[in-house]
């Protein structure tokens, strides 16, 4: 009944801390309010970045396979190794004999020109007396949209006939088409792709902000066209991706398969590794996942740290608290209250104000979730262990904060206390 009590009245006194001393107050709690706040805000946006790389993953290339000379495709944070850069490209006929197995739901060959980052020996890609800005060319098969979800807003893909009798023929990324053609229709427009003639006969979809870490950009810039094609206009780019589409739950079997034939075509011996790069697409969502994890080492600690600011500021708060109410903890002790009372009223009032801030941070991280939500169209969710670790850590830093105030708190001698000494 007595613990009871006691509970009651910090409660009633850390509330009229907070009325009386607003200011104050809300200044003590700032640091912490920011630091919980920023964990909260920063558990929502990985969260949301996590989801849509597995939203793109599974709606743009499900079950894919890239078999490539070196061990990497596209972008990667990996450095290409002296043995990979020797190994013998894969070749045209590479794809044909992958192929001509049974178990690929769908092959083809692709031919790149440019590069996925910002450098690399990209094409010119010009009409109209205009230049599109680092446009990355793929020289595929007509089938190349069923392999990769490829999502074409106007026209069409180009046809097995085309590619087949090397017409230049493009299908142009919706960024490419603003930057050339404005908002004209490009459709069966000219462009020129390093000097050689090509006609529009599509436009791919916009991004829509639906992409992840360069992936919109990627769109955007992205020009399809008849793999032999590209094929005969750069003969020097002899190295080919051989892609490959499995059936659900095939994925295993066509690589095995599909590597196989491959290991005999490049003459390697039983015994010896793989010379040339098997990537899967779900490899792209593992990449991110390290990505996320590694900014939330460096992050979350950053917003710890402010949570530890904000308990300085507890600490002192409480301390000028003990001074003020001297009087008040005198009298409580003369009327049977033992040093533990006091040591435990005061680590409560600090792990209250604290508690409050906690609160109030993860409040401030759900409405930042809500508006980037449907404000941004980002797909941020506040995950359980951004709460937990948010008020847990604020209630500790209460804790650890409010403990020498409590303590010198408890150690007043009640009657120099009483007389205010």
């Amino acid at each position: 009944m007595v613990q009871r009590q006691l509970l009651l009245d910090t409660v009633d006194t850390v509330i009229d801390s907070l009325r009386t001393h607003k200011l104050r107050s809300f200044l003590t709690l700032l640091g912490v309010m920011i630091g919980t706040s920023v964990v909260v805000m920063v558990g929502a946006v990985l969260t949301g970045l996590s989801a849509r790389v597995a939203a793109i993953t599974e709606r743009s290339a499900p079950n894919v396979i890239y078999f490539t000379k070196e061990e990497k495709i596209g972008p990667s944070f990996r450095t290409v190794s002296a043995e990979e850069r020797q190994r013998k490209d894969l070749t045209y006929e590479d794809a044909l004999a992958v192929a001509a197995l049974d178990k690929p739901l769908a092959v083809s060959p692709q031919k790149i020109r440019g590069s996925y980052g910002p450098t690399g020996d990209k094409p010119s890609l010009t009409a109209r007396g205009r230049e599109a800005i680092n446009p990355l060319l793929l020289g595929v098969w007509e089938n190349f949209p069923a392999i990769v979800s490829v999502q074409v807003e106007r026209g069409r893909f180009f046809t097995e006939t085309e590619r087949q009798t090397r017409s230049k023929v493009c299908v142009i990324g919706h960024g490419i088409a603003v930057q050339l053609f404005d908002d004209n229709d490009p459709l069966d427009q000219e462009v020129r792709i390093d000097g050689r003639i090509y006609r529009v006969v599509g436009v791919l979809e916009s991004g829509s902000g639906q992409g992840v870490i360069g992936s919109d950009e990627l769109d955007e810039r992205i020009v399809y066209a008849p793999f032999e094609t590209v094929a005969g206009q750069y003969p020097e780019n002899e190295s080919t991706v051989v892609v490959v589409r499995a059936r659900a739950g095939e994925i295993d079997a066509v690589i095995e398969q599909a590597a196989t034939t491959l290991r005999i075509r490049r003459n390697v011996s039983p015994d010896a590794p793989n010379n040339f790069g098997v990537n899967r697409a779900e490899q792209v969502f593992e990449v991110v996942q390290q990505i996320i994890v590694g900014l939330a080492a460096v992050i979350v600690p950053i917003a710890v740290a402010g949570l530890v600011v904000g308990g300085v500021g507890v600490m002192n708060i409480m301390l000028v608290s003990v001074t003020e109410r001297a009087p008040e903890i005198g009298i409580r002790r003369a009327l049977g209250a033992r040093q533990r009372d006091v040591l435990a009223q005061f680590l409560i009032e600090a792990i209250a104000l604290t508690g409050v801030g906690g609160v109030i941070g993860i409040i401030v991280g759900f409405l930042f979730a809500f508006i980037i939500n449907f404000v941004v169209n980002f797909p941020a969710a506040v995950p359980l262990w951004a709460i937990v670790l948010g008020f847990l850590t604020s209630a500790t830093v209460g804790l650890i904060a409010g403990m020498w105030p409590a303590i010198r708190a408890a150690r007043l001698d009640p009657v120099a206390a009483i007389r205010g000494d």
